[in-house]
């Protein structure tokens, strides 16, 4: 008996670690005495407390390795977090930096278009500016003399060469500002032309005078000429062959044409502007403010522009 437990006591001491947490003191063997259960006793008991010591040695090692592993895990998280962050931070500076960019880019695009439009608004009006300015002058200084100055009494003239001068000179007048105007529409975008800066206040005065002719609340039907009567004058104020679009007919041209194509369109003109108190007409009122404005604006662009 005594020879197998202690086999079992050095068996039991091979089992035991060899750790810094626990070194075992050197086994001295006393003689043994006592009864057969004193000595199983005595080495049961120490068989136990060795397994015990060893186990105890055992779970600290595990723990010592599972804390080291949790904390290479940890640095591992705590390396791929930062690395997530550092990428999407990234991320997320390169795409606002993106939508910027092409919102300048847009912006530029936008400008560059406006600046286009009004170069070609402008660019259009300076072509018509000086016909449309001459035009617009003379019309404007034949009602403000009629008006102002008495000159219908050459149209009540007996002196039938000199009214017919005065009565035709003042037509040609009408229906060459009307053929101005209808070849600046006719060959503009009018949609820019109405809406871009440099153009916008020339398009609200043609506008305004082309209604004043043709609206029957001023002076009822007193010198008032429709639209479409404007238009088909104008198309008559051009020469039959001409190289130039802003051409219109001389003055001895109209004089020629009138009998046989103008006159049944400007008939009801001509009888109103040998009617007596017509001087005082709120429809040649209205029109020689409104092509003074013309004037005005045509000629503040004018010096502007140069």
């Amino acid at each position: 008996m005594r020879q197998a437990l202690e086999r079992r006591f050095e068996e039991a001491q091979s089992l035991t670690p060899n750790t810094p947490y626990w070194q075992p003191a050197p086994f001295q063997c006393a003689p043994l005495k006592g009864s057969h259960d004193d000595v199983t006793s005595f080495f049961s008991s120490t068989l136990s407390d060795t397994v015990s010591a060893s186990l105890l040695v055992s779970t600290e090692a595990d723990h010592a390795h599972h804390v080291t592993m949790d904390t290479e895990v940890v640095v591992a998280l705590i390396a791929a977090a930062a690395g997530l962050f550092t990428s999407g931070w990234t991320l997320h500076r390169q795409d606002a930096s993106n939508r910027k960019l092409a919102l300048l880019q847009n912006k530029f695009t936008q400008e560059a278009a406006t600046q286009q439009r009004q170069f070609a608004a402008k660019e259009h009006l300076e072509k018509y500016r000086e016909p449309l300015l001459a035009t617009a002058g003379d019309l404007f200084h034949r009602i403000r003399n009629i008006r102002e100055h008495g000159f219908l009494v050459y149209l009540r003239s007996n002196n039938e060469q000199r009214s017919r001068i005065a009565l035709l000179g003042t037509l040609y007048r009408f229906g060459k500002y009307w053929a101005v105007v209808d070849e600046l529409y006719r060959t503009v975008n009018i949609l820019r032309f109405q809406t871009e800066e440099e153009t916008r206040s020339v398009d609200l005065l043609l506008s305004e005078i082309g209604s004043t002719f043709a609206s029957d609340q001023i002076d009822r039907d007193r010198l008032m000429v429709w639209r479409e009567e404007q238009r088909a004058i104008a198309e008559m104020m051009r020469p039959d062959e001409r190289a130039d679009a802003l051409a219109v007919i001389g003055f001895s041209s109209f004089v020629d044409k009138y009998p046989t194509r103008l006159e049944s369109w400007l008939s009801a003109l001509e009888r109103d502007l040998r009617t007596e108190g017509i001087e005082g007409s709120k429809r040649l009122e209205k029109l020689q403010n409104l092509l003074g404005q013309l004037v005005e604006q045509l000629e503040a662009g004018r010096a502007y522009a140069a």
